[in-house]
């Protein structure tokens, strides 16, 4: 699962599975699970319907920045959670079921009655585990700074232009050819290009796949424009540099 925004996850029926780098964490419909913006490995089991249900709510850090000022929050901790999961009681199961038909109705204002009810959501975590919920916020709140880049090195895979930076970051090519001169001192096109001939090195130094599949791997739809441009950044061909670093 890629996510470029924030998530809270409500079960309704059926259980999910995270998949960390050490253990692997089971959510079911007694579980809130809150996620950071990443990438994550997660896989779903049916339940007693026989189908898997869940209620995903997306929320950016903005949303964050206005919850906390809104309701005067403070966080005393230098910890930061990019993964949270709380224990959910009645109140919240009655929550979980209202935005549920939130969803299934074309109810006026419903968007501004779910932001509501993800209020509620903040809040009942904050009163029940202040501790981890706002590390999880501060998490955010750490990242903010950072965001574009973490959105683009964490996604490099599936950008394949500068079109495709603008959609991940949601920023308009304006506003993400400033950013990146000041993350990187680069235009997005200039960074695009080193990422990809760099990864196009590691490929080319660690595994047997062929300039052509290598080339795909990068993004390139040309074999012949991914050589030209490789040899214009490393003054040698891909097979060369092969060649020089078995």
């Amino acid at each position: 699962m890629r996510n470029s925004m924030h998530l809270v996850i409500l079960l309704v029926n059926g259980s999910k599975i995270l998949h960390l780098k050490n253990s692997d964490i089971t959510i079911n419909s007694t579980d809130i699970l809150y996620l950071s913006q990443s990438s994550y490995f997660m896989s779903e089991i049916t339940g007693d319907k026989n189908n898997f249900e869940s209620i995903l709510i997306f929320f950016d850090d903005e949303y964050v920045f206005n919850f906390i000022k809104k309701y005067n929050i403070i966080l005393d901790t230098i910890e930061k959670k990019d993964v949270l999961v709380l224990n959910r009681d009645h109140f919240i199961n009655n929550c979980v079921n209202i935005v549920n038909q939130f969803f299934q109705t074309s109810i006026n204002n419903s968007l501004d009655l779910v932001k509501l009810k993800l209020d509620e959501l903040f809040l009942y975590s904050l009163s029940k585990d202040k501790e981890r919920f706002s590390a999880f916020l501060n998490k955010i709140i750490q990242t903010k700074s950072s965001r574009t880049k973490y959105i683009l090195e964490e996604n490099l895979d599936i950008i394949n232009n500068v079109d495709d930076m603008c959609k991940l970051t949601r920023l308009n090519s304006k506003a993400l050819r400033k950013e990146m001169i000041r993350l990187y001192n680069k235009n997005p096109k200039e960074w695009l290009d080193e990422k990809r001939l760099s990864l196009a090195k590691t490929l080319l130094k660690n595994t047997q796949k062929s300039v052509s599949q290598i080339a795909t791997s990068c993004g390139y739809s040309s074999v012949s424009w991914f050589i030209i441009q490789f040899k214009k950044y490393y003054k040698t061909t891909p097979l060369l540099y092969r060649e020089q670093n078995l």
